[in-house]
């Protein structure tokens, strides 16, 4: 089960986690952000079922989310909003073998230094984290660039709208207040 994981630990503090072919079989490779890395060895869909366990983690909506994502004029996989400043965003790191072979990885918004060019093993570009960690992906630099737009506005939007609620909130509070010091109570 997933409450055995050693990565669990470090749920907060995740770098990325991205499919992976190993000798052993298909699994999911898990770093956090100090380049520690986990490997999740269930079977080739554990990358989705440790999304939802994510999301179940941080109490987000995955469906919702997608739908705000898509409304907003995304496609493909919806950014990761897990807290405001740790959002994850989808990334192509490696090339299908078969129908239905995840190969998109998550990785953290906040955790990307540069993009760079790569034409090397069928990559075409390489992310450089800020933990020193190298990844190549087959997403292009603009496929990428604009996945962190997207991830960046929806990160955005949702903390505007945070906060915006927690001013109402005050606000009324205030109101309240200045009522019944006014009404002398």
């Amino acid at each position: 089960m997933m409450n055995k994981a050693p990565w669990i630990n470090v749920i907060n503090r995740l770098a990325y986690f991205i499919p992976i072919y190993l000798p052993e079989g298909d699994g999911t490779k898990i770093v956090d952000v100090a380049g520690n890395y986990y490997h999740d060895f269930r079977n080739i869909r554990s990358i989705r079922s440790i999304k939802k366990f994510i999301c179940r983690h941080f109490m987000v909506d995955y469906q919702a989310l997608r739908q705000h994502f898509q409304k907003r004029g995304g496609s493909g996989f919806a950014p990761l909003a897990l807290a405001p400043g740790y959002t994850m965003v989808a990334i192509k790191t490696r090339a299908a073998r078969c129908s239905g072979d995840p190969c998109y990885g998550f990785i953290n918004v906040n955790i990307i230094e540069t993009i760079e060019k790569q034409e090397k093993d069928g990559a075409r570009s390489r992310l450089i984290l800020r933990n020193g960690c190298q990844l190549p992906c087959i997403s292009t630099i603009k496929t990428i660039q604009n996945a962190l737009l997207m991830a960046r506005d929806l990160e955005m939007k949702g903390t505007c709208r945070a906060t915006d609620a927690t001013l109402a909130e005050l606000l009324l509070r205030f109101l309240k207040l200045y009522e019944q010091e006014k009404n002398g109570l």
